[in-house]
């Protein structure tokens, strides 16, 4: 009778059960679409969950059924507001007003509220002056300024990402499921100490979550393209439709570039590119751009209107693409520079950096 009584508990634990997320709006948002949405950070190939309307005084409902924790993005009018993680059995009430955001009944969707807020601050501080400044320069035309700018955002993202590591490394937040956020989405080579204790603390506290295992497939993919790693082989589509491997550019130091059309640091680096691969193409450097575009037009255009004429290749997917998910790419520009026999040697190198190392290698 005990061991009968152990099995339907162990099978009731594993039986879904309902969260209820519940939420007041400013006054004047009667009637704007909710969308709950449950992150996938592997591929970011979210799913929409449910969707609903807000009420005359600005209150919706949502019930979502679930096994285990789960990190959702609520959106309002399209718009992502606020990353919800929810528990079965929780009962989570969001107060909403403009950039003010209050919770109860979720301590952990508190932690992402308050990662969110430092993340905000820590943009502002790092990246949102490079980003206008890059923009300026664009629009000036002046290649040096461009070039310039370029670098100093590839400096300002690793200070960024490495002052959000700060964050995460406080013992309330990365003994919590909420700093998931941050490890899949925005690790980088200098938080490899960290993500190996968050898996470590993961694999005891929160051994059988599909949270847990994807935070184990990163690491290991993070060690897979390491500098010193051969590159993941792979094989995608041109725009002809030409299937194009990568083992094609064995014998020549290859760029591997992660871009989009829409992407306006990516576009931003091309000038750069085109004059960097026309001077030393003849010696031995090839570039093969992997675009994470959804549509082909955009693609196709921004190839043309930014005179790439070396191979590129898309499969159409955004970020939950195979190629992107094999490289990591959660996040563009990302690049990899790869020696003469496949092994990776550097890492998003841009502007001046890139044709420094190129230098070195030709030279």
């Amino acid at each position: 009778m005990s061991l009968l009584i152990i099995l339907l508990s162990g099978s009731m634990g594993v039986s879904a059960q309902q969260a209820i997320i519940t939420g007041t709006l400013a006054a004047d948002s009667s009637g704007k679409s909710i969308k709950l949405t449950l992150i996938n950070y592997e591929t970011r190939n979210d799913t929409l969950v449910q969707e609903t309307k807000s009420t005359q005084d600005g209150q919706f409902t949502l019930t979502i059924s679930l096994k285990e924790p789960k990190i959702y993005d609520l959106e309002v009018d399209n718009s992502s507001l606020v990353q919800v993680l929810a528990k079965p059995g929780d009962h989570i009430h969001l107060t909403i007003n403009k950039d003010l955001i209050q919770v109860t009944g979720s301590q952990e969707t508190q932690f992402l509220i308050d990662y969110e807020a430092n993340r905000k601050n820590v943009f502002n501080k790092y990246l949102k002056r490079t980003y206008d400044s890059s923009a300026a320069a664009v629009k000036s035309g002046n290649k040096e300024r461009i070039e310039y700018w370029n670098v100093e955002h590839e400096k300002a993202s690793q200070n960024y990402k490495a002052e959000l590591a700060q964050w995460v490394e406080q013992p309330f937040f990365i003994n919590s499921l909420a700093a998931i956020h941050h490890s899949i989405r925005w690790n980088s080579e200098t938080d490899t100490a960290l993500m190996n204790q968050m898996v470590s603390i993961y694999q005891q506290k929160y051994p059988n979550y599909d949270l847990t295992r994807q935070l184990v497939n990163k690491v290991n993919a993070t060690k897979r393209i390491a500098i010193g790693a051969i590159a993941p082989g792979f094989i995608s589509t041109d725009t002809t439709g030409r299937r194009i491997d990568l083992k094609g550019y064995r014998g020549k130091y290859t760029f591997v570039e992660f871009w989009a059309s829409w992407c306006a640091p990516c576009r931003e680096e091309s000038p750069t590119l085109v004059r960097l691969y026309n001077e030393y193409k003849d010696k031995g450097f090839a570039i093969l751009s992997v675009s994470i575009d959804k549509n082909t037009t955009q693609w196709r255009n921004a190839i043309r209107q930014d005179g790439y004429t070396w191979e590129n290749v898309c499969d159409l997917n955004g970020y939950g693409g195979p190629v992107a998910a094999l490289y990591t790419v959660t996040a563009i520009p990302n690049s990899f520079l790869l020696d003469k026999k496949g092994r990776i040697i550097a890492k998003n190198l841009r502007g001046k950096d890139l044709e420094t190392k190129l230098t070195a290698l030709m030279n």
